[in-house]
Order: structure tokens, then C-alpha cells, then sequence
């Protein structure tokens, strides 16, 4: 028995021929390179789609890479860089709180010292909170100059052999800097000046603008 050809078997046929055709060309005849971002659906391509070492250095554009795109000890470390200019000082700080009172030291390693005041009675010439090893008995004035002279009977304290004068620089607050105060040093002696002759040491005040033998305040120190 023969078969023959229908009409509607050779349209299948032709029809069949053109789809398989045509499909192949599309995708076997896309132009190189026409397939792009613009192409490709948002995450479409995925690291697990990429072939092992396919993007090189070559392939990735310079600068398009961040600091977060790398492992950690990937990116070496850069050298130091130069010290930067000092900068301008800032300003004072407030001042601190007071701190507290040290305790007393130990005295000191005078033989004796006193802070010595002429206010007229030599009962008071010398307080006992300012003093050691002197006491106002062992003071008297001149009995011929009794301004700004000033005699020290030492001999509960002798031998002495060397002492130190200073007169107050600033008395009541008052800015009296001009004032100075000298001595001398000599067992038994009335120095000339109308001092006992059982004076061990003779102490002279005088104004330096003027020279003149003047009644002040001093400080006094023996070794």
C-alpha cells in the first residue's frame, strides 16, 4: 500500500523545519558582545556561576574595588607616615583647688633664731612662736643711741660663730623695702655704742635712702 502526501502533511512538515530553524539561528547568530548589564537580570550572575580564577586583575576596573571587598591580610600595610605639624597650643585651664597644709617640719639646724620687734617694749621684742633658743631677757637697746641699735647678751648659747640679719621687708603690709639691718659679733663687749658690756652681739637698723639709724623689725639667725 502506498502512502501519499497530504496537503496538511507537508504544512506540519515546513512548519516544523522553520521553528526548529529558526530558533537555532537566534541563538547560535547573536552578535559578540551584544549581551551586556543592561542585558542581565539584577543578581543573575552569582559567584557560584563564575568559572574558578575567570576575573583577573586585568578584568576588574582601577579604583572600583574598597577596602571591604578584601580579606582580612590581604592589603598590606602601608608605611608610617611623616609626623604632622605640632599644633597650636590650646588654651589655659582653670586653676586647681587649693591644696591642704603640709605637716610642721622638723626644725632646723640653727643654733637659735628669732624674729625680732621694736615696739617700744623689750619685755615683747622677741615672741616666743617665732624664736628658738631666745627669749626677750637676752635683748636690751642702747643706753646713748637707742635708735636702731640693738644688743643680745648670747651666753646661755655662746660660743656663737656666725649669724645672719635681715631686715622686714614688709612691715603692717607696708611696702617699708628700703630698710636694712647690719652686725657684728663679739663676746663681752659694749661695741662703743653704749651697749652693756656683757653684749655678745650688735645689730644696727638704718634707712637706705637716707642713712639714718632708724627703730625696725629683723630677722635673726645663729650657727
Amino acid at each position: 500500500m502506498h502512502r501519499h502526501l497530504t496537503p496538511s502533511l507537508v504544512l506540519s512538515v515546513i512548519a516544523v523545519v522553520i521553528a526548529l530553524g529558526g530558533t537555532s539561528y537566534a541563538i547560535s547568530q547573536l552578535p559578540k558582545n551584544s549581551v551586556g548589564a543592561r542585558q542581565l537580570k539584577k543578581n543573575a550572575v552569582t559567584a557560584a556561576k563564575l568559572k574558578k580564577d575567570s576575573v583577573s586583575s586585568a578584568k576588574v576596573k582601577d579604583g572600583s574595588l574598597l577596602k571591604k571587598d578584601f580579606k582580612q591580610g590581604q592589603i598590606p600595610k602601608g608605611q608610617t607616615g611623616a609626623a604632622g605639624a605640632t599644633g597650636a597650643s590650646g588654651p589655659t585651664g582653670p586653676s586647681g583647688p587649693t591644696g591642704e597644709t603640709g605637716e610642721t617640719g622638723a626644725p632646723g639646724s640653727a643654733v637659735a633664731y628669732a624674729y625680732v620687734q621694736d615696739i617700744g617694749d623689750p619685755n615683747q621684742s622677741i615672741p616666743s612662736d617665732t624664736a628658738k633658743n631666745m627669749q626677750s631677757s637676752m635683748f636690751s637697746k642702747s643706753q646713748t643711741n637707742p635708735t636702731g641699735v640693738y644688743c643680745f647678751d648670747l651666753e646661755s648659747i655662746w660660743p656663737i660663730k656666725n649669724f645672719s640679719v635681715v631686715a622686714e621687708s614688709n612691715y603692717n603690709n607696708l611696702p617699708e623695702s628700703d630698710k636694712f639691718a647690719t652686725g657684728q659679733i663679739q663676746h663681752n663687749n659694749d661695741f662703743g655704742v653704749g651697749c652693756p658690756n656683757t653684749t655678745d652681739l650688735l645689730v644696727i637698723t638704718r634707712d637706705a635712702s637716707t642713712g639714718n639709724l632708724v627703730n625696725w623689725f629683723f630677722y635673726l639667725t645663729l650657727n
